[in-house]
């Protein structure tokens, strides 16, 4: 990681909590191309991160980032992007998830609750003819390799 990456993400990390936000995830490009994904406990609105944007650049003119130019955005995960940080799950309670065990099972299951870094899920099992029926389970974060909301449209 460059020093300016490394400048751009603590900052992003450093100020996100005051928007209710937290850094997922980063990259950055030889050519000076940063873009910072951030999520919320809440759902993160367009408003709030077009704020938080205006105040990072804000921040970054203010700062001493070098002479070097280099482009930067922020954004949210977007639905299709993995959950990779157990901040994000609360507010996906009720919705369905592909997760991806690291044993390697897939299972496909409605997260009820959480308690801690145990999730609460009811696997959705298809049986014969199409039907379905559905168990408990229980699954602790760091078991899972990869969870993602399975997007339904009804």
């Amino acid at each position: 990681m460059t020093n300016l990456e490394n400048k751009l993400k603590t900052l992003v990390e450093q100020e996100a909590p005051a928007f209710e936000l937290f850094l997922v995830s980063h990259t950055g490009t030889p050519a000076g191309f940063y873009r910072f994904y951030v999520d919320g406990e809440e759902p993160v609105t367009m408003k709030r991160l077009s704020d938080f944007t205006r105040y990072v650049s804000q921040k970054i003119d203010e700062g001493d980032f070098g002479d070097r130019k280099f482009t930067f955005e922020i954004s949210t995960p977007g639905a299709n992007k993995p959950l990779s940080d157990l901040r994000q799950l609360p507010k996906h309670c009720g919705r369905t998830l592909e997760i991806e065990t690291v044993e390697g099972a897939t299972i496909e299951a409605k997260l009820l609750t959480m308690q801690g870094n145990e999730l609460q899920l009811e696997e959705i099992i298809v049986i014969r003819g199409g039907k379905t029926e559905t168990r408990p389970v229980q699954i602790a974060w760091e078991n899972i390799k990869n969870a993602t909301i399975k997007i339904t449209f009804n």
